[in-house]
């Protein structure tokens, strides 16, 4: 296998536009798990009352871009390295690598100049908020740089959930809400839990999918460790998990002395329950169709959860109170 730094020829078919090869390369279709979380902590920190600070979440939100789209392109890059990504398992919005469209060297590169920018980006907003930017920048980094990289490995050694749930939550809401508000609240950090259980049961979908190959390309996820009926219940759980915690949050708001007010028009979330419901029993009711393709599915149910999270906290101020 060559080196990251070694150059080798693309067979790049001449009718296919450099721009659909690096929209391939980059899966724009996974930002909104980025997005929508940088968009719900600023949300937050306007319903606790702070002004938004529109300079500051654009570089938030390019800087988050920035290291979501390294981790997408170094995960391609030695995914194809290990042999777990083939032409026959790559969907046709991802896989600019193994498809030769690009090199191995290309992704590393780009992913490179990235995280250089997003590192631009967190230093800008330490400089501006203080050395809490700076911990959870180093933190993003380490989960970025180390979520297929040879020597860290979190994805092949069971530690992919894990690192998805820390880089796409807390690091993400808390930090944006941060930059927002400079001060600590714990409402952002509850928050930060309903939304990334969603991502990581889009992660958890594929791999549930994968159950059977990826250990035969050294690749050892949660979904291995629990198997296939285990895997059934987690994924049950990280779907109709978020709903639970709302309710939980609602009923905390009963005890004024915790300092947790959550707004009632959280409760519009509820509207995705059904969708939330229906995924829960694909494995058991559905097609192998539907199953192919429940990390998706997963997906379109994360974005419109947290639209109805962010609308709710952002529309909540301009509500009158209920006495």
């Amino acid at each position: 296998m060559q080196d990251v730094g070694k150059e080798s020829v693309v067979s790049t078919p001449p009718d296919i536009p450099m721009v659909k090869v690096w929209l391939t390369a980059v899966r724009p279709f996974a930002y909104s798990a980025s997005v929508l979380a940088v968009v719900l902590g600023m949300a937050i920190a306007r319903y606790c009352g702070y002004p938004i600070q529109w300079g500051p979440f654009v570089v938030t939100l390019l800087g988050v871009l920035c290291f979501h789209t390294a981790a997408n392109l170094l995960n391609d890059c030695f995914d194809h390295r290990r042999g777990l990504d083939t032409r026959d398992t790559v969907t046709a919005t991802s896989g600019a690598v193994v498809r030769d469209w690009i090199t191995e060297a290309h992704a590393f590169r780009a992913a490179t100049v990235l995280l250089a920018v997003g590192i631009g980006c967190g230093l800008f907003l330490t400089w501006y908020a203080g050395w809490v930017v700076l911990l959870l920048g180093v933190l993003g980094a380490i989960f970025t740089a180390g979520y297929t990289t040879p020597r860290l490995c979190f994805k092949y050694v069971g530690l992919g959930d894990a690192a998805i749930f820390f880089s796409f939550g807390i690091l993400v809401i808390f930090g944006a809400f941060w930059v927002q508000a400079r001060q600590f609240h714990w409402l952002p950090v509850l928050w930060s839990l309903p939304p990334v259980m969603l991502t990581v049961g889009i992660l958890h979908a594929n791999n549930w999918r994968d159950i059977e190959s990826d250990p035969s390309k050294g690749c050892r996820t949660v979904a291995n460790v629990l198997g296939s009926r285990g895997s059934e219940i987690y994924y049950r759980f990280l779907v109709l998990g978020p709903f639970v915690l709302i309710a939980v949050y609602l009923l905390l708001d009963l005890f004024p002395g915790l300092g947790v007010h959550t707004p009632l028009t959280t409760l519009a979330v509820f509207l995705a329950l059904p969708l939330a419901i229906k995924l829960s029993g694909v494995k058991r009711r559905g097609t192998p169709e539907q199953f192919a393709v429940l990390d998706g599915s997963t997906a379109q149910l994360h974005l419109v959860f947290t639209v109805l999270c962010a609308a709710a906290f952002f529309i909540a101020p301009y509500l009158p109170a209920i006495p």
